[in-house]
């Protein structure tokens, strides 16, 4: 008798973590050349607001937790992808610019997320595309609204 074959049984959250490490050593090698091997995200989402942002809003819409957020910004800062400044009005918030450097390496950081997300979903037409990113967005929500502990995830190139 042959044995059928059937998808294992693995829980939603092992799948999307599975994606995720997938998703991120597919872009950390085409991003190779760029001199920080993390934190993509980071900068695509200040690119996407216009260069600038606070450095809250880093946080909530990238569920970043504030301590590692300071850390991230001080290596991005460091290399030189990213400014710092105080908000004269109000003291304790803290505005994100991307430098010169910063727009030049972010413009080919756009670019990877763009040719990833075309090549992971080829063969998947526009409308199950639109449902699964639709469907992501209300899980995430409905998980921000329980309980949970903080994890921070370090997507760091391992060394071979």
């Amino acid at each position: 008798m042959q044995a059928t074959k059937t998808e294992p049984d693995i829980p939603v959250g092992t799948r999307t973590l599975i994606l995720s490490k997938l998703y991120y050593g597919v872009l950390s090698k085409s991003l190779e050349n760029i001199d920080t091997e993390r934190y993509f995200a980071v900068l695509h989402y200040i690119q996407s607001n216009d260069g600038c942002c606070c450095q809250q809003n880093i946080c909530n819409n990238l569920a970043i937790d504030k301590t590692a957020m300071v850390k991230i910004l001080d290596v991005l800062t460091k290399t030189g992808f990213i400014e710092r400044k105080i908000n004269p009005k109000d003291r304790r918030e803290h505005f994100i610019h991307l430098s010169v450097k910063g727009k030049k390496q972010t413009k080919e950081i756009t670019k990877a997320f763009e040719k990833i997300d075309e090549q992971m979903f080829s063969g998947i037409s526009d409308k199950e595309i639109k449902t699964f990113m639709s469907v992501l967005s209300k899980a995430s929500g409905n998980l921000k609204e329980m309980p949970s502990n903080d994890l921070f995830f370090n997507y760091k190139k391992t060394k071979k």
